[in-house]
């Protein structure tokens, strides 16, 4: 089999999808045969070789403007159609509309078409293609049953496509950190008391501004509790900056990081109180099983896939309501019993999230699709 993987989100500023990828990746070497060939495309030339390196690194570059979607349909689809993999498998939401080459796509939720309220114009153009993709596409791989129902119901696709493949968790994550790790994170972060930790993106559907006014009814009496809010604001999202430093001055207490380099990521998330994760959506929610894998407990609703992905390891709250989520965090912080089961069940739940599974299952089924 000749895997033709469209890999650009590997050489860009890292997310959720680029580790789905990269979790796969590192698995594949060892499952392909001597008569396989892994060829990866992007756009352009990666900052460090990609580990592991495939058998071929394709740079497509592009002078037109449009970024990723332009790339993707019209790039891309050149340089397949050139020298044809035997399937093109595409992680991120869309494939080449004109390509004749077998195609299996990765739809990690249809937030966009469900609830297009939450993005703007140029957020709801960029997921257009979606739908089409995913119609045209051999397989659909997604990450839960919830999404599988969605993709089946918002985008038309027959539910014999779609098939359900979990994401892994890399068992790095559920190593301590060491403690130049620790004392590393602590001096990016400025911060050396404990502190709860919002990891992801910030907008509207992840209730981040009912996160701050649970949190301004602890931080009064505890001067050394911190909250850290991480991710990229995605418009429309709430306005933090005025309920951080004017309704509530709180300026001190909580600390807003765009991002998380990775080489802090583990120390972060394993040294925080739990992570409250007040998200109405989603697909899956990675950074609730890292967290569960580091043993840090997780606070958060038990809507759309969460349920699937954290079972009965996670502290749930019936709504983002702050005096509810305040209460949650209460028993967290001061209930060390709760801290200690919460802890061990969810490390127990993480467990059962093997990439080597996750991989095994999509190579065979990309393999099945090039077979045809």
């Amino acid at each position: 089999m000749k895997l033709g993987v469209d890999a650009r989100v590997l050489v860009h500023r890292p997310t959720g999808v680029a580790r789905y990828l990269t979790g796969l990746m590192e698995q594949w070497p060892h499952l392909k045969h001597a008569t396989d060939r892994l060829i990866y495309y992007v756009d352009r030339t990666p900052d460090l070789p990609l580990s592991p390196e495939p058998d071929e690194l394709r740079v497509v570059r592009t002078r037109l403007p449009g970024g990723d979607p332009v790339w993707r349909q019209w790039s891309l689809a050149r340089a397949i159609r050139r020298n044809s993999p035997d399937v093109l498998f595409c992680p991120f939401y869309s494939a080449p509309l004109l390509s004749t080459i077998p195609t299996v796509i990765t739809v990690h939720d249809v937030s966009f078409a469900s609830h297009p309220e939450w993005f703007k114009l140029k957020s709801r153009l960029a997921f257009a293609l979606a739908g089409p993709s995913a119609r045209r596409a051999q397989r659909v791989l997604t990450v839960s049953h919830f999404s599988a129902k969605e993709i089946v119901e918002y985008l038309k696709v027959p539910a014999a496509r779609v098939s359900v493949i979990p994401p892994g968790i890399s068992p790095s994550m559920a190593v301590p950190p060491s403690a130049n790790e620790v004392a590393a994170m602590r001096a990016w972060l400025h911060w050396d008391g404990p502190y709860f930790l919002h990891l992801g993106a910030v907008h509207q559907r992840r209730h981040v501004d009912s996160l701050v006014r649970a949190f301004a009814r602890l931080a009064p009496r505890r001067h050394d509790l911190g909250l850290v809010v991480t991710g990229p604001t995605i418009q429309p999202a709430p306005n933090l900056s005025r309920l951080i430093e004017e309704e509530f001055r709180l300026k001190n207490q909580v600390l807003r990081r765009e991002w998380v380099p990775e080489e802090h990521l583990r120390a972060l998330v394993a040294g925080a109180t739990a992570l409250v994760y007040l998200s109405s959506y989603e697909g899956f929610g990675l950074p609730c099983l890292e967290s569960m894998a580091a043993g840090t407990p997780v606070i958060a609703m038990p809507v759309a896939s969460l349920p699937e992905v954290l079972g009965d390891a996670a502290l749930w709250v019936a709504s983002h309501e702050p005096e509810k989520v305040a209460r949650a965090m209460e028993t967290v912080l001061n209930d060390s019993s709760a801290h200690r089961h919460l802890s061990a069940a969810g490390r127990t739940r993480a467990a059962l999230f093997d990439w080597r599974v996750s991989a095994e299952r999509t190579f065979d089924l990309l393999k099945e699709v090039a077979n045809r």
